[in-house]
C-alpha cells in the first residue's frame, strides 16, 4: 500500500497542475486555485460586478446589460467584437459611411450608404430589419416595398445582407457607388454585416436618419452529440462554444469533459410546459461583448440554464438546472478532521423572492420585468418580511423560462445548510459540481443530498470539500407556478453597471419616547440592493466622513431603539445597487425622542 499512494497522488496532482497553471484568459479564471474553479449562475446575487479596467473602452453590452445597447448603432473609432448566440435583435458599429448624388446629373448628396457590422463571425441568417422599432418590409432584392420607404415607384431604403462566411465577396452595390472608396478587397470576411442604402426623403425620414437593427440568428456551434457545427440556441452548446472558440476562451476540446456537456445539452433540449404550450427547458439567446470580463460573460451565459461550470482536473465540466442523483455517500468514516456546519445563511445573503428582467421579443427586444418569484412559506419563515434579490437574464427571451430559473435560484438559496467536510483520500473520488449524499447522525443529517461547491486538495493526504444543501425539489416546478407577464409589463431601462441608483425619496423621521423611526419611499429599481443608514448627534455636510454608518436596510423603513429621552439624532440615507454603485445622500432628517428616561449600560 505505501508504494501505491505516491503513484495515485502523483497522477491526481499532475491533472490539477494543468488546470491551475493555465495562462491567458483561462488562467485569469482558474489561476491560483489548487483544486477547482467554479462559475455559477447565482454569483451575481451575492457579489457586485467588478468595475471595468481603466484601459478598457466602455462595453455596450455591459453598460446596457445586453439589451438596449446591443440594438443601437455605434459610431466610434474603436469598438469591441461581439459574439451572437441564439436569436436576438442587434445592431453594431458603423464602420463605413458615404454620401453621393442620386445620379451623375445631381449635385445634392441625397444618397447615404452605411455599413453596420453585426457580429465578428459568420451567422446563420439575418432576418427582419428594423428602422427604430418598426420592421421594414423588403423584397428579395433588399428593396423596401411599403411606405414610407417606397412611394410610387421610388425606393428610399435598400438593405444588403452579408452573413460573414470566410469566402464572402465585397458588396457589389457599394463598389459601384462609392467612387472607389469601397473596393473588391473590402470583403469583411468572418464579419456579418448589413449595407444600408438610404435615399433622402422628408416624409420617409421626417425624424432624421433611423437607428437600424436586425433580427439575427447567430453563431453556428459545435454539437458533440452529432459532431456537426450548426446553428443552435441550446444553452449548453453555446457555453461550450464560448469555451473552445478562438474568439472565446480558446480552450481545446481535450480540456472539456465532453460527456458532461452532452448530458447538459440533452437536458436543455427537454420540452417543458408553459402557461399555454411548451418550450425547451433552456435556451441561450444573447450577445457577448469581448471586452467584458470572461467570468462575467460565463455567469451571464450560465444564467440562461441555471448552470454550474467547474474547471477541475484540467477539464471544464458543466451542469445545468436539473437534479442529479447522489454519486456517493459521505459519512464519518471518510473524515480526517472535524466537520464544520453552518446551518443558516447570513441575513445579507438570504431572501424570499427573486425579481429581475429578461429580453422580451414581444416588446421590441427590450429588457422587461418578468413576474417576481416568491414563496409564501419563505416569507412566513422571515416573519412576514418580503426580501427580494435581483437576478437579470440577458440571455433569456422567455418570461416563463426566466421564472423557472429564478425559482431554482430561490430554492438553492433557501437550502441554507453548508458543510465544511475535511475528507481523506475518498475525496479524490468526487469533484466540484457532483451531487453526493451526507450521513452525519450527530448533526441530525441522514442521506441529505448536497452539491459539492468547492474541492480543495491539501497537503495532509486529503481533500477539503464544501457541501451545499441540494435536493430534487430545488429543480421541480409545475405549470401553476408560472405567472402571466400581463398585457402591460414594465419595460425597464437595463441595469447600468456604472450608473448609481437614485437616492431615497420622501425620507421622514418620527420620534417616540425612546425610539426614532425612519421611513422612505420603496425603491423599485431592478438592481437595487439595500439602503445605508448614517447617524450623528449633530448636523454635518460630510456624513460619509463624520457620521456613523449603522445599518443596511433591505426594506423602506427602520426603527432606532434604546435611545435616551430628549435625544437628538440626524440621519442620512443612500441607496446601493448590486454592482456596488452608491447614490448621493438623502437627508439629513432629524428627530428628538420625547421621553425623559436615561440609558443605563450594564457591563458584565
Amino acid at each position: 500500500m505505501p508504494q501505491v499512494i505516491p503513484v495515485v497522488l502523483g497522477a491526481v496532482a499532475s491533472n490539477f497542475v494543468s488546470g491551475v497553471v493555465g495562462g491567458g484568459i483561462i488562467g485569469a479564471i482558474v489561476g491560483g486555485v489548487v483544486g477547482s474553479a467554479v462559475v455559477s449562475f447565482t454569483a451575481p446575487l451575492f457579489a457586485p460586478k467588478p468595475k471595468q479596467p481603466k484601459f478598457a473602452a466602455p462595453s455596450v453590452t455591459s453598460i446596457a446589460n445586453g439589451s438596449r445597447g446591443r440594438t443601437e448603432m455605434v459610431n466610434q473609432p474603436i469598438t469591441a467584437h461581439r459574439i451572437i448566440y441564439g436569436e436576438v435583435r442587434v445592431s453594431g458599429p458603423l464602420v463605413f459611411t458615404h454620401s453621393r448624388p442620386v445620379s451623375a446629373s445631381d449635385t445634392k448628396l441625397d444618397m447615404l450608404h452605411w455599413v453596420i457590422v453585426l457580429a465578428a463571425h459568420e451567422v446563420e441568417s439575418i432576418g427582419d430589419i428594423l428602422f427604430n422599432d418598426e420592421v421594414v418590409a423588403l423584397d428579395g432584392n433588399g428593396d423596401a416595398t411599403a411606405e414610407p420607404y417606397k412611394r410610387d415607384s421610388t425606393v428610399y431604403a435598400s438593405i444588403y445582407k452579408h452573413l460573414g462566411d470566410v469566402d464572402q465577396s465585397a458588396d457589389q452595390v457599394l463598389i459601384d457607388n462609392s467612387g472607389g472608396q469601397w473596393t473588391a478587397a473590402h470583403r469583411l470576411r468572418d464579419l456579418a454585416y448589413i449595407h444600408t442604402q438610404l435615399r433622402y426623403d422628408e416624409k420617409a425620414y421626417a425624424g432624421g436618419t433611423p437607428n437600424i437593427s436586425a433580427i439575427v440568428k447567430g453563431r453556428k456551434v459545435y454539437d458533440p452529440r452529432t459532431t456537426l457545427t450548426v446553428w443552435s440556441d441550446n444553452a449548453a452548446l453555446c457555453v461550450l462554444d464560448y469555451l473552445i472558440s478562438d474568439i472565446g476562451l480558446g480552450a481545446s476540446i481535450d480540456e472539456v469533459d465532453v460527456n458532461s456537456f452532452i448530458a447538459a445539452a440533452n437536458i436543455c433540449d427537454e420540452v417543458v410546459a408553459t402557461l399555454d404550450g411548451t418550450e425547451k427547458r433552456y435556451t441561450c439567446n444573447g450577445v457577448v461583448d469581448l471586452t467584458d470580463n470572461p467570468r462575467d460573460i460565463l455567469e451571464n451565459m450560465l444564467g440562461s440554464c441555471a448552470g454550474f461550470l467547474v474547471h477541475t482536473g484540467g477539464k471544464w465540466h458543466l451542469q445545468v438546472g436539473a437534479y442529479s442523483p447522489p454519486l456517493k455517500t459521505f459519512d464519518e468514516s471518510f473524515l480526517r478532521d472535524a466537520v464544520i456546519m453552518r446551518p443558516h445563511r447570513s441575513k445579507r445573503q438570504l431572501f424570499n423572492g427573486v425579481k429581475g428582467a429578461f429580453v422580451s421579443p414581444t416588446h421590441n427586444w427590450q429588457s422587461t420585468d418578468y413576474p417576481a418569484v416568491t414563496s409564501v412559506v419563505y416569507v412566513t419563515e422571515d416573519k412576514g418580511e418580503e426580501i427580494f434579490s435581483t437576478l437579470d437574464f440577458s440571455f433569456t427571451t422567455s418570461h416563463t423560462m426566466a421564472q423557472r430559473i429564478a425559482k431554482i435560484a430561490l430554492e438553492q438559496v433557501r437550502r441554507q445548510r453548508q458543510i465544511q467536510y475535511p475528507a481523506n483520500l475518498a475525496g479524490f473520488q468526487v469533484a466540484a459540481g457532483n451531487t453526493i449524499a451526507v450521513d452525519l447522525p450527530r448533526f441530525g443529517i441522514n442521506g441529505l443530498p448536497c452539491r459539492i461547491s468547492n474541492w480543495q486538495m491539501v497537503e495532509d493526504m486529503g481533500v477539503d470539500l464544501t457541501f451545499e444543501e441540494d435536493g430534487s425539489s430545488v429543480y421541480a416546478f409545475v405549470q401553476s407556478d408560472l405567472k402571466s407577464i400581463g398585457d402591460a409589463p414594465q419595460v425597464v431601462v437595463p441595469n447600468n453597471q456604472s450608473v448609481p441608483p437614485h437616492e431615497p425619496n420622501n425620507v421622514t423621521a418620527t420620534a417616540g419616547d425612546d425610539f426614532i423611526t425612519i421611513s422612505w419611499d420603496a425603491i423599485t429599481e431592478s438592481d437595487f440592493r439595500y439602503v445605508e443608514i448614517f447617524e450623528k448627534t449633530t448636523d454635518t455636510p460630510t456624513p460619509e466622513i463624520d457620521a456613523a454608518r449603522i445599518l443596511e436596510v433591505y426594506d423602506n423603513s427602520f426603527t432606532r431603539n434604546l435611545l435616551a429621552g430628549n435625544e437628538v439624532r440626524y440621519y442620512w440615507l443612500r441607496a446601493v445597487d448590486r454592482y456596488g454603485n452608491k447614490s448621493s445622500f438623502a437627508g439629513p432628517v432629524q428627530a428628538t425622542t420625547t421621553g425623559n428616561q436615561t440609558v443605563v449600560l450594564v457591563l458584565e
